[in-house]
């Protein structure tokens, strides 16, 4: 049973550098503005019409947006959602795209002679999505003008092992891969991510983080 849950994830798995986003929260003016995670949809226009988020709401947009990260018309995109209620009517405060990361099996790593890094950062939060089709994780990550311009945080997930239960449920061990990329530490910024539940075939997920102050690790029903 175990391989067999091996061999699924290894089909949804794929691990890549991550593009990071860097986000502020809203303060004055936009302090009664709320923040959700959302499946973003833009129309044929490929404009942003409406926005599904995490809870299960569906919000419109009274005006579509362009945004320049949106390259295919009627698609979804995972973004983090900013915005004020005014009575039925939606304000938009900002839009930002969402890295979804990606997966990789340690022993492929090993294989590859690839290092599994681990540069410490700071962990806000880890969390299920209500509607339970997503694992985010709020961060932050030093950083600062680089001299290199191929400078770059690198994200990913590694995937340690696989335990089944006596109860026959599963739990998945995993580790947040970060490599500071040749990043300067002068100040830290908040980046978010999140992993799509939906083929995970596993009950649990615990996921082992290295911060500032050590490990932490996080363990989280995903069923």
């Amino acid at each position: 049973m175990i391989r067999k849950l091996l061999t699924a994830l290894c089909c949804l798995a794929a691990f890549t550098a991550c593009t990071i986003d860097y986000y502020e929260k809203g303060e004055g003016d936009y302090s009664s503005m709320q923040g959700d995670f959302a499946m973003v949809h833009a129309n044929n226009d490929k404009k942003i019409d409406y926005a599904d988020l995490d809870n299960g709401e569906r919000l419109y947009l009274a005006e579509p947006l362009a945004k320049t990260w949106v390259d295919k018309a009627d698609a979804l995109y995972r973004s983090m959602f900013y915005y004020k209620k005014n009575g039925s009517s939606i304000e938009v405060v900002s839009i930002s795209q969402i890295s979804e990361i990606g997966i990789i099996i340690a022993d492929t790593l090993k294989k590859r002679k690839v290092e599994v890094k681990t540069d410490p950062l700071k962990l806000e939060s880890i969390w299920v999505s209500k509607n339970k089709q997503y694992l985010n994780a709020s961060i932050y990550l030093k950083t600062g003008s680089a001299t290199d311009e191929n400078a770059m945080h690198s994200l990913g997930l590694v995937l340690d092992s696989v335990h089944l239960n006596k109860d026959k449920t599963t739990v998945v061990y995993m580790r947040l891969y970060h490599d500071q990329g040749g990043m300067p530490e002068h100040y830290s910024v908040n980046t978010f991510f999140s992993l799509p539940l939906e083929k995970l075939p596993v009950d649990s997920i615990c996921l082992t983080v290295n911060t500032y102050d050590g490990k932490q690790t996080k363990c989280l029903s995903i069923k």
